[in-house]
């Protein structure tokens, strides 16, 4: 990347919108990379002066770049999150400041303010916001940041935003599948809401719709690791703290359909071969060929109760799907007799 922002990152008049795109798209890529490393490696990353000065030149070329092209160059890049926070001087000094305090809380981070104060200079000659550095307090912000008990999940949302670069980033199809099947055996579900809560004037919006889509149509369809997936979920709602955030991602256009779909192909199998005395399956039960391995029972019929409260927001569209099945009495009958469980 040095070599690349010392030999292209040239902005002149002569210079178009078309020109300058993908220079940017390639740089916002990057920063958030930067970023995420930062964030989650504070205390282990060390940086180079090379790497710093990168950063800084790249950020500096971006704000240049929206100064001359504005909205349009965000609309280009799909960079509207970035732009919506830098677009102002005191925007763009926030983002400044912001940037300097990731570097210097790094690994032995107190040596780059020297560099940073010295690198400051010719910069706020084109872009007067960069002056800020003269003012800022380096030993505060070295100082360890009060706990905040939303720290959970934005260690959950960079997560789920450096495992979706990484899938989307990888060369067929058939691989990114083969990675997203692992990753939802192995993460857990709260990552994967944030994957469902990515805004749409996020950077990598395209890429959560992508994977987002590819969940649905597995659930849909009863392929792939389904089972990890809901397991994975089953944990999560069964903590009650969990409710609402888990609610909200419900509000997603297919996910509660492909996990009432899930639902429904699953008690179609199995409850004909359900004793509901033992709340267990008959050994005589045949092996499942359209659904992937089953949860327990206990899970899915949580999931199943808990789609059905009255505070779900998928309530009716789930009994709308179940008034045609035969099995439905049946399943009425069975969270009926476990409701109190769950009360």
């Amino acid at each position: 990347m040095d070599a690349f922002i010392r030999k292209e990152l040239i902005l002149n008049a002569g210079k178009s919108l078309e020109n300058v795109a993908p220079h940017c798209i390639k740089l916002l890529a990057w920063l958030l990379d930067c970023q995420v490393e930062i964030q989650t490696q504070q205390k282990l990353l060390k940086l180079t002066p090379n790497l710093i000065e990168s950063m800084m030149k790249a950020t500096m070329y971006l704000f240049e770049c929206h100064e001359r092209f504005g909205e349009a160059l965000a609309e280009r890049c799909n960079s509207h999150s970035f732009y919506a926070t830098s677009s102002t001087l005191a925007e763009r000094k926030q983002s400044i400041k912001e940037l300097c305090a990731g570097i210097v809380k790094t690994r032995k981070g107190e040596a780059h303010a020297a560099l940073l104060h010295l690198m400051h200079k010719p910069f706020a000659d084109v872009q007067p916001a960069w002056n800020v550095i003269r003012e800022l307090d380096w030993a505060a912000m070295r100082q360890p940041a009060a706990f905040d008990p939303s720290q959970m999940l934005t260690t959950d949302l960079l997560q789920m935003r450096r495992l979706v670069k990484r899938i989307c980033r990888l060369s067929t199809q058939q691989k990114m599948e083969t990675a997203l099947h692992r990753a939802l055996e192995l993460v857990g579900f709260s990552v994967w809401l944030c994957l469902f809560r990515e805004p749409r004037h996020s950077n990598i919006h395209a890429d959560c719709r992508l994977l987002r889509h590819m969940i649905c149509d597995m659930l849909a369809e009863g392929t792939g690791p389904c089972y990890g997936f809901l397991h994975n979920m089953y944990l999560f709602v069964a903590n009650p703290a969990n409710e609402s955030r888990f609610w909200a991602c419900l509000d997603h256009a297919r996910l509660p359909g492909s996990l009432i779909a899930y639902l429904i192909g699953y008690w179609n199998i199995h409850m004909p071969y359900l004793d509901q005395d033992d709340m267990q399956i008959t050994a005589d039960a045949p092996p499942t060929a359209s659904v992937c391995p089953p949860l327990p029972l206990v899970e899915v019929t949580f999931l199943t109760h808990l789609l059905l409260t009255t505070r779900s927001p998928c309530r009716e569209q789930f009994y709308q799907q179940l008034r045609p099945h035969a099995m439905t009495s049946q399943l009425m009958e069975l969270l009926n007799k476990v409701a109190f469980v769950y009360s």
